[in-house]
């Protein structure tokens, strides 16, 4: 299976995908807790990823953000319950820089959260000032490079366009205003490729994305 071809399947089934490997990390948990003893922080994690199963289908991706942002918390305490480190565990904080990006709304809510969890369990571990000092300042650290990306203080890279999407791309940059008028394609084979092209580049708008096209013929040619 070609490259374009799977990022097209993962887009259309995303839903289906998600929740395949939900179910295949609550069975690794449910056969971690056989294995290793009944700790009950196992069982959540178990339950979380059955749970998200049925949610997933009833709420498609508007539940996506509030999920990872109470996995996250769980995570958090289940690793100071199970007595390991806490200062060099991100696991949680990745699943909140995602949360962010997938929701900005959510930033206050995500950062409070995270950081009260954190508060909550590096006491329970009993972990040292030095470690509670050194996991607060890589994670304000790492919190600000997301903003820093989404905010789009860099220089943007060229467009990751594949062949077709450079077609259709360039019938619609020369005047063609409906998807429907594409030749060559079906209108849903557009609109997908379109939808592609755009969550490949950064989660950008269809206008956004035609500037930016333009913007790149433009440097090699101005005819475009």
């Amino acid at each position: 299976m070609k490259i374009e071809d799977f990022n097209d399947f993962l887009n259309d089934h995303f839903i289906l995908f998600t929740a395949v490997l939900s179910g295949i990390i609550s069975l690794l948990y449910i056969w971690k807790g056989l294995t290793d003893g009944h700790f009950i922080g196992t069982w959540i994690i178990a339950l979380m990823n059955f749970i998200y199963i049925p949610a997933a289908v009833v709420f498609r991706r508007r539940c996506f953000s509030y999920f990872y942002l109470i996995y996250s918390t769980v995570l958090v305490f289940m690793i100071a319950f199970e007595k390991t480190f806490l200062f060099n565990n991100f696991t949680a904080l990745f699943i909140v820089c995602i949360v962010i990006m997938m929701n900005p709304r959510t930033k206050l809510i995500a950062l409070a959260l995270y950081f009260s969890a954190v508060c909550i369990s590096f006491s329970l571990n009993g972990e040292s000032v030095f470690h509670f000092l050194i996991h607060i300042t890589r994670s304000v650290w790492f919190i600000g490079s997301v903003f820093y990306v989404l905010e789009n203080r860099f220089d943007r890279k060229p467009l990751v366009l594949y062949e077709d999407e450079v077609k259709i791309l360039e019938q619609l940059c020369s005047g063609k205003v409906y998807q429907k008028e594409v030749e060559g394609f079906s209108e849903n084979t557009v609109y997908r490729k379109l939808k592609a092209a755009r969550e490949r580049n950064g989660n950008i708008t269809r206008e956004q994305l035609l500037d930016l096209f333009r913007k790149e013929q433009q440097k090699k040619t101005p005819s475009c």
